[in-house]
């Protein structure tokens, strides 16, 4: 059996540095003092390890990948970062992951990757301005962006069919016997929110019933707003089922029935999207529309490492499927709305 090849990452763990310090070392970049530098020499010799330069005959190959996203912090970022990591890990590269939090630290950061930092660079559900995108276009670093706020950007991409998964979650109120279907819409800056909202207004208007904009609420996509949103719906419009644009919001959304103390689903039912892990564990369990995170991650992975490899892609637009996951906060409806 042939032996493993020493990885970066052990490199710096060995030398006690980071991943990118020993990638500045051994590509020569500055940054690191001539003790470090040594440090780090001699690791890699005892280690015998090789880069990827070195391997497969590319000048200046790091061997790192870069990952940057608006948060490290939420379910969605992490079951993303989740499937580069799977993805990423036969191809001996690491990853430097890094958050951005607005659309200028996103300029800054992505030039900072795209100087001789790393091979390639994935950004998750960037802002991406006009002129990010164009000094993206003008540079050689190759990037691929999973899930971008704006659709008709002009890079290669990954994103899911927004409009068929809450048009599939809506039906399923629907086929139940629902009428009175309230909807609550997700940032009006996120081109997502806008197809998700058509499928939910399609699906209706295919039942014969015209959307009803008293029944059509806005939050941010998070807990606090859907609870504020939903609040508002539930105790002025009273509908029989409320489908949200995210799972946060449904989860906001569950709160502010139990606050008002209306049973789920008994006085109402809810949907969500995403299928974070949380969803299956809230109370009672969330019916919601799948957004495959974990898979999304490794095709823009997949995709990112053709580029790198200065292979074509088969599309710049890599579109998948959600699904729809019944669990327990749907149900017929007690009256009809």
């Amino acid at each position: 059996m042939p032996t493993p090849r020493v990885t970066i990452a052990q490199v710096a763990a060995e030398a006690g540095v980071s991943a990118m310090t020993v990638s500045n070392v051994i590509n020569a970049r500055p940054g690191a003092s001539e003790s470090t530098r040594q440090r780090v020499l001699e690791v890699v010799e005892r280690l015998g390890y090789t880069p990827p330069s070195a391997r497969n005959g590319k000048r200046g190959a790091t061997g790192l990948v870069g990952v940057l996203t608006l948060d490290l912090t939420g379910e969605y970022s992490l079951e993303i970062v989740r499937g580069i990591a799977e993805e990423i890990a036969d191809d001996e590269r690491e990853l430097l992951l890094n958050a951005s939090l607005d659309a200028i630290r996103e300029r800054d950061r992505i030039a900072f990757f795209a100087n001789g930092l790393v091979d390639g660079l994935l950004l998750i559900a960037p802002v991406l301005e006009p002129e990010t995108v164009q000094a993206i276009q003008a540079g050689e670093l190759p990037v691929v962006v999973i899930d971008p706020r704006r659709l008709q950007v002009d890079l290669p991409r990954v994103t899911v069919d927004n409009y068929d998964g809450i048009r599939a979650g809506t039906q399923h109120l629907l086929d139940a016997g629902h009428r009175r279907i309230a909807y609550i819409r997700g940032e009006d800056d996120h081109e997502s929110t806008e197809e998700r909202y058509r499928g939910y207004a399609d699906a209706l208007r295919l039942a014969g019933i015209e959307p009803d904009p008293a029944l059509v609420a806005s939050s941010n996509f998070n807990r606090q707003g859907g609870e504020h949103a939903a609040t508002h719906l539930l105790t002025t419009q009273r509908p029989t089922a409320i489908v949200a644009g995210a799972d946060p919001i449904a989860a906001g959304t569950l709160e502010a029935a139990r606050t008002l103390g209306l049973s789920v689903p008994g006085d109402v039912s809810i949907v969500g999207f995403d299928d974070l892990p949380q969803a299956a564990h809230t109370t009672p369990p969330l019916t919601t529309i799948r957004q495959p995170l974990y898979e999304m991650g490794r095709a823009g992975t997949r995709a990112l490492l053709s580029l790198i490899a200065r292979q074509p892609l088969a599309t710049d637009n890599i579109r998948l499927s959600t699904e729809l996951i019944v669990r327990a906060t749907t149900a017929p409806p007690v009256r009809i709305g």
